[in-house]
C-alpha cells in the first residue's frame, strides 16, 4: 500500500499531518524530475507495440488509479502532460500525497532506486523534515535519530534476507508507533522479534521463552563464555517480550494502563536493536549463497559472412 493508504486512519482523524515547506517541495519534485528513467512498456500481451513511457509518467497512473480519481483535483488545467500534472501534485499537492508520489515513482527505478532514495533522504534530513524513505517505503522518524537509522537498517535486513514474516510486522510496529498506536506498536514489535527466532530456531510455535531458550541451547551465542550465556539469555533478550507482556500482551486488570509514546518507541527500538544482532548470527551461519557466474557467451560465426567457400 502507498504512504496514504497505510496511514489512512491517522491522516483522516487528523493525527497525522506532513507538513512539506515549499523549498522542500521544489527538492524533491527536482530529484524525481532527475531520476524520471524512460523505459519502454508492452500494455496488451497480444499486441508487440511498445509504447515509450518514464517512471513519472507511469507513477501518475498508479497513483490515480490508487485514489480511484480521474484527475488530481488540485489540477489547474486537465491538458497537462503526466510530467507537469505530477509536478504540480510535488509543489501543490498534500503532503502525503508527495510522499504517495515519491513511493511509487521509487517502484520504477530499478538500480537507480538507491541514489533516489539517498537524494530524497538528504533533502528531507537537511530540513529537518521527520520524514525517511527505506525499503520503498516513508516511515517518521523517533525522538532518537541514531535509533531510526537502526530501525531502517533493520527493516532492510530483515526484507534482503527472506524475513518476510518479521519484516511486516515491524513495519505494522513503526507505522502504529508514527499513528500513536503505542500498545500495538508495543505488540508488533514484540511479534517481530519472535518472528526471527522462529526462523533461526526451527521452532513454529514456541513462546518467546522457550524461543530464547533453543535459541541458547543450539549454540547461537556459543563465542560467550559458558557462565554468560543463560544470563544473556534472561536478562538481555526477555527484555522486549517483557514490554510486550507487561504493557501490551496480556489482560490488564480492572484498569486500563494508558501507554506513554516513550515505551513504544523503546520497543520498536529494542526490536531493531536485536533484528540487527539475531540477522548478524544467521548470517555467520548461513552466508548468503553467491549467484553462479553466467558462462561467457561464445558469438555465433555465420559461415557465410566472409569469402570463403563453406565446403
Amino acid at each position: 500500500m502507498i504512504f496514504s493508504q497505510r496511514y489512512l486512519k491517522a491522516i483522516e482523524d487528523g493525527r497525522l499531518v506532513v507538513d512539506l515547506s515549499q523549498i522542500v517541495r521544489a527538492k524533491l519534485w527536482k530529484a524525481m524530475a532527475n531520476f524520471n528513467r524512460p523505459f519502454g512498456v508492452q500494455r496488451d500481451p497480444n499486441d508487440r507495440w511498445i509504447e515509450n513511457t518514464s517512471a513519472i509518467d507511469e507513477a501518475k497512473w498508479d497513483l490515480l488509479s490508487d485514489y480511484g480519481w480521474d484527475e488530481f483535483p488540485w489540477a489547474t488545467n486537465r491538458s497537462l502532460s503526466a510530467f507537469d500534472s505530477m509536478r504540480e501534485l510535488a509543489l501543490n499537492g498534500d503532503g502525503h500525497h508527495v510522499l504517495d508520489a515519491i513511493e511509487v515513482q521509487t517502484g520504477y527505478l530499478a538500480d537507480e532506486q538507491a541514489p533516489f532514495r539517498a537524494k530524497v533522504n538528504e533533502i528531507l534530513d537537511i530540513h529537518q523534515c521527520p520524514w525517511r524513505i527505506s525499503d520503498g517505503q516513508f516511515f517518521k522518524l523517533d525522538a532518537d535519530f541514531m535509533g531510526e537509522r537502526l530501525a531502517a537498517r533493520a527493516h532492510d535486513a530483515l526484507a534482503a534476507n527472506q524475513f518476510t514474516g518479521a519484516a511486516d510486522e515491524f513495519s505494522k510496529a513503526r507505522r502504529e508507533l508514527a499513528e500513536g498506536e503505542t500498545k500495538d506498536a508495543i505488540l508488533h514489535a514484540g511479534k517481530s522479534f519472535e518472528s526471527v527466532l522462529k526462523v533461526l530456531t526451527g521452532n513454529a510455535h514456541g513462546n518467546a521463552d522457550r524461543l530464547i531458550k533453543d535459541f541458547v541451547a543450539q549454540g547461537f551465542i556459543d563465542d560467550l563464555p559458558e557462565d554468560v550465556r543463560a544470563g544473556f539469555g534472561d536478562q538481555v533478550l526477555k527484555t522486549l517480550p517483557s514490554l510486550r507482556n507487561k504493557l501490551a500482551g496480556h489482560g490488564q486488570g480492572a484498569e486500563i494502563v494508558t501507554v506513554d509514546a516513550a515505551y513504544g518507541e523503546l520497543a520498536v527500538q529494542l526490536a531493531a536493536a536485536f533484528h540487527n544482532f539475531l540477522i548478524t548470527k544467521h548470517l555467520a551461519r548461513k552466508p548468503p549463497e553467491k549467484e553462479p557466474e553466467k558462462p561467457t557467451e561464445i558469438p555465433k560465426m555465420d559461415l557465410w559472412d566472409d569469402d570463403t567457400i563453406p565446403f
